[in-house]
């Protein structure tokens, strides 16, 4: 991680402001306690056409505390077999928990390999921000022999045993068997391609650390397409009913990368993915990191540039609580305003003002949300945007660019709270009025007025249709009132 060295011991103590947390208060049956994972490794044999898999997941962990017992999470499947260290462990079941009882005690600060053999067809879980509905499920899907994994907010259990909860930050390396003519992709850099005949095996890493959610395998007859952003490939893994005109939408992030970087820092990854997605019941676009996925007819460039905004923020730096879920969708909803009217200020505030319009309209509440229900609602996507615009008008364009570039830089690898990016706004810009204000968007109810416009332009709103046309809109509003939106983003 990057710091600021003229600031040292401030910058210290920001970043040593907020320790991690266990479990997530939205989510407290998903996460584990005693251990820290380092690094997964997953080895997968899928077949796409009866929709099973035969895993084996190693996972490097480091002991908070000595570890006799300890779980992690799994959503069905069949365990064959644990090992901790090559020990052969007891295990058992408890309805998503996979229980382990070493074989011998781990000291607290010692490292352990712990290795889960495992198999069947794996289901997709009920997504707990929407209970009840069906359209809402998460994890890994299926879909005329083509399974992906999306897995916001709690899904990752569905295809490998993992510390489910959003501090836990790990090392990822996937090795994917198929047979020919399919592709397997992952999250990361393709490292190697295995030939075993009639079959391949696909070996994707990502060193960098990743919350578990983020994790995504799909499998299907793939055509790669490739741009370069300076250094750095851009890349697309498109089905045979993607779209030409789709595919050269999605390598539009070569630009938006080289745009992005001198407003918030380095691209903080290797390289860049979309990947499409063809099941007519996926409605939006995740941003999984490093190869985000797209589902049909989503090339938008607002959603393109949505998803990549959240590499930097979501994915780089990810949030600790999802609470505070404004400070990836926030960000990227903010990003995806400014690219379209990135060369005319006044086009911009005219964009924001209509947002606020919106926001009071709805009496949108603070962005910094109280339930589950509320994570994807307008609040984190809209009122968070609409507070990095009021920071932006108080503190000038020179100090907003320099607070993002420093919150990407400090925190990149960990998982923060608001009060992390509050003390670094109030750190960077030297102005401590800037912690009232930012309070009373994040955490008020009654929205503060709009701040006055730094291109001097009237704060006229903006066409509906195209605020309406905002990913943080459509995702928003389907993910809020319980109705899918067609293309949306999160």
């Amino acid at each position: 991680m990057t710091r600021h060295h003229a600031s040292a011991a401030l910058v210290g103590a920001v970043l040593a402001a907020t320790p991690a947390l266990a479990n997530d208060e939205f989510f407290p049956t998903f996460g584990n306690t005693g251990y820290d994972v380092q690094s997964y490794d997953i080895a997968l044999d899928v077949d796409p056409a009866k929709n099973t898999i035969a895993g084996v997941a190693t996972l490097t962990v480091v002991a908070e505390r000595q570890l006799g017992v300890f779980t992690l999470d799994l959503a069905g499947l069949t365990v064959s077999s644990v090992k901790v260290d090559g020990v052969a462990a007891k295990f058992s079941r408890d309805a998503d928990k996979l229980k382990v009882a070493s074989p011998f005690p781990v000291r607290k600060g010692n490292t352990a390999r712990v290795e889960v053999r495992y198999g069947g067809t794996p289901t997709p879980i009920q997504d707990p921000t929407a209970p009840g509905d069906p359209d809402y499920v998460l994890g890994w899907m299926h879909y005329k022999s083509a399974p992906y994994a999306l897995s916001e907010p709690v899904g990752a259990s569905t295809f490998y045993p993992a510390n489910d909860e959003p501090t836990d930050r790990a090392a990822f390396r996937f090795r994917i068997t198929v047979d020919e003519p399919f592709t397997a992709v992952a999250n990361g850099d393709l490292v190697d391609v295995i030939d075993r005949g009639a079959r391949r095996t696909f070996v994707w890493s990502m060193p960098q650390p990743m919350t578990t959610w983020l994790a995504t395998v799909h499998v299907n007859k793939f055509k790669l397409s490739t741009a370069m952003a300076g250094r750095r490939p851009v890349r697309v893994y498109a089905t045979a009913a993607t779209k030409p005109a789709d595919v050269k939408g999605y390598l539009k992030a070569a630009a938006m990368i080289t745009w992005l970087e001198p407003l918030v820092g380095p691209y903080p990854y290797a390289s860049y993915g979309s990947v499409t997605v063809d099941d007519p019941a996926l409605y939006y676009a995740l941003e999984t990191q490093a190869m985000s996925t797209f589902p049909t007819g989503a090339a938008d460039e607002s959603i393109v540039v949505h998803e990549l905004a959240h590499q930097w923020f979501g994915d780089s730096v990810s949030v600790q609580e999802w609470r505070d879920l404004w400070l990836a969708e926030g960000f990227a909803t903010y990003i995806e305003t400014l690219w379209p009217n990135r060369n005319d200020p006044a086009a911009f505030d005219a964009a924001m003002a209509g947002l606020y319009d919106y926001a009071k309209q709805k009496a949108l509440g603070p962005a910094v949300v109280d339930g589950p229900e509320e994570i994807f609602s307008n609040r984190t996507y809209v009122r968070g945007g609409l507070t990095l615009y009021a920071l932006r008008q108080k503190v000038g364009d020179k100090v907003f660019f320099q607070i993002l570039k420093s919150w990407a830089s400090w925190f990149r690898g960990q998982a923060v709270d608001t009060q992390d990016f509050i003390d670094t706004a109030v750190l960077v810009s030297g102005d401590q009025s800037v912690r009232p204000l930012l309070d009373a968007w994040l955490y008020q109810k009654p929205l503060p007025d709009f701040p006055a416009a730094a291109s001097g332009a009237a704060p006229v709103a903006a066409n509906a249709a195209a605020v309406a046309n905002l990913v943080g809109l459509r995702c928003g509003l389907g993910r809020a009132h319980g109705s899918p939106a067609a293309s949306c983003g999160n």
